[in-house]
């Protein structure tokens, strides 16, 4: 058994959160009839490895099922059916197109964003993913802070240092960024298990102000520059893990570490459209979901 720690961001603690973004799935009802709203783990992994190559084919029958829940669970690493050994055409093609040729890996990610997650909601489940992430790349002492993230939307990279000072992010280019850096430097996949079984995430320290989609962004920001400023305290949130693919549901087609938060500190989260403003007052710790 591989040394484990906790957290630790792969791709399998990264897709468990992402998979919580997703649009809202059919009912119980809906699977008895054996109807596929299109949302399942296999779909969604599918889906997310074309944004890596599009003209991946995943194989027929429980094959490609089996591998997604074993990887998304960080039971196992990266096979024929999930390319993402970096020594695969496909990891070497993406990180050529997130280096070289941003805006591809962006608007693919874009479309990845618009068919499966839920973005600019009331539900606010792309803000919650953002959070987690930031706060999973925080606590991971295995990243120093001069690692590099292509989160920026304009393609330049910042540091973890300076991710996590962030006010403002572009959704897709984050989840470009992240992906990145894990397949690029986190091939033990099972290294995250204990992070997936013991999974109790607090997000202490994440202030971002604003998530924006770049489908929709009229944002003037400059793609931020590593720096050295310092962290803030903000919300606690809680994250929900989904593990398995429901019952019923058909196979995939081709076609689709800072300061504790303090306890006079108040932070009310309200939804103006795309952004999230922070308001802090006198008080305790809460979050107002709308």
């Amino acid at each position: 058994m591989p040394d484990q720690r906790k957290p630790y961001l792969c791709g399998g603690v990264f897709l468990t959160q992402l998979m919580q973004a997703r649009k809202p799935r059919a009912g119980v009802r809906e699977h008895y009839a054996g109807d596929s709203d299109g949302l399942s783990d296999p779909e969604t992994m599918l889906a997310f490895i074309k944004v890596m190559s599009p003209d991946f084919t995943a194989p027929v029958g429980q094959t490609f099922k089996e591998n997604t829940s074993s990887y998304k669970n960080c039971r196992k690493n990266s096979s024929t059916y999930l390319p993402f050994s970096v020594d695969s055409a496909e990891v070497r093609t993406y990180n050529d197109c997130v280096r070289g040729d941003y805006a591809t890996a962006l608007t693919r990610m874009m479309s990845f964003t618009d068919d499966f997650l839920e973005v600019g909601t009331s539900a606010k489940k792309d803000e919650y993913l953002v959070k987690a992430l930031v706060e999973i790349i925080r606590n991971d002492k295995d990243i120093p802070d001069d690692t590099m993230f292509y989160i920026n939307e304009g393609g330049l990279p910042s540091t973890k240092k300076q991710l996590l000072t962030i006010t403002a992010v572009c959704f897709q280019a984050f989840l470009v960024g992240v992906w990145h850096y894990i397949i690029m430097n986190r091939q033990d996949n099972t290294l995250g298990r204990s992070t997936i079984i013991d999974w109790t995430p607090t997000y202490s320290e994440t202030h971002i102000e604003q998530v924006y989609s770049a489908a929709s962004s009229n944002t003037t920001e400059e793609p931020a520059k590593p720096s050295h400023l310092e962290d803030e305290a903000t919300p606690t949130l809680e994250a929900e893990i989904v593990d398995e693919v429901p019952a019923g549901e058909e196979e995939p087609h081709s076609g689709q570490t800072g300061q504790a938060p303090k306890a006079t500190k108040q932070v009310i989260m309200n939804n103006y459209g795309k952004g999230v403003q922070i308001e802090e007052l006198n008080g305790t710790l809460t979050i107002n979901i709308n």
